[in-house]
């Protein structure tokens, strides 16, 4: 039986290519959206790091439509990066060719652009929007799952006990759930928000022993 959340996040980054190649017109939608929704944010804040006179948006949006060019996702499995670093790259790198040609249009254009540096600053904006988008998004996948089986409750005992660090005694009577039950239904939303990471995480080199440690790490990037 497939997991709740398989229809609503990125499956195993193993099946991206497949996808990419293969799949119906409405897979392709699917996981181009998800994986946009994850990773749109994170450029734009890249990209704004550099402070260029350019429509940064519009080197996403072009970057985002490609994310499915099986080409494109070849020469990421092929070159052995995380994804995300994949991605930082291709958009680096298309900002620049995009200064470049702007410099030459205006009449411009020297060598004084030979590379565009990814500073600290650039490096970390990226990071941060990164992880807060990632939770976000699995967390969400996360609360539908619930939602549709009729847990929803169960969402805001795993918050405020995994999350705000409260004890089952505190936080599971008011919200009808019954303290010896109360870690059972806590390791059931960890269980659903881990699946939902996992796909991700695989892109991004995570290992599954890992795995736990950094949904600990994205945890503190919910917003609240």
């Amino acid at each position: 039986m497939p997991s709740p959340i398989s229809d609503s996040f990125p499956p195993s980054a193993r099946s991206w290519l497949a996808v990419a190649r293969d799949g119906s017109p409405e897979q392709r939608r699917e996981l181009a959206a998800n994986l946009t929704s994850i990773y749109r944010e994170p450029l734009l804040r890249y990209l704004h790091a550099f402070g260029a006179r350019l429509d940064v948006e519009d080197v996403v949006q072009d970057l985002c439509a490609r994310i499915l060019d099986p080409a494109f996702l070849d020469a990421w499995q092929r070159a052995e990066r995380p994804f995300r670093l994949w991605l930082r790259t291709a958009a680096r790198f298309e900002l620049m060719n995009r200064i470049r040609a702007e410099r030459r249009r205006s009449g411009t254009a020297d060598e004084a652009l030979a590379e565009l540096v990814e500073s600290d600053n650039a490096q970390a904006a990226f990071e941060r929007a990164y992880a807060a988008s990632l939770i976000q998004t699995a967390s969400d996948a996360a609360q539908r799952a619930l939602d549709a089986q009729g847990r929803s409750h169960e969402w805001i005992l795993f918050i405020e006990h995994f999350v705000h660090g409260k004890p089952y005694a505190e936080c599971a009577p008011p919200l009808g759930i019954p303290i010896d039950a109360a870690r059972h239904a806590t390791a059931r939303v960890r269980g659903l928000v881990l699946d939902a990471l996992r796909g991700v995480l695989s892109a991004e080199q995570v290992a599954e022993a890992d795995v736990e440690r950094e949904l600990v790490a994205l945890l503190s990037h919910l917003e609240p």
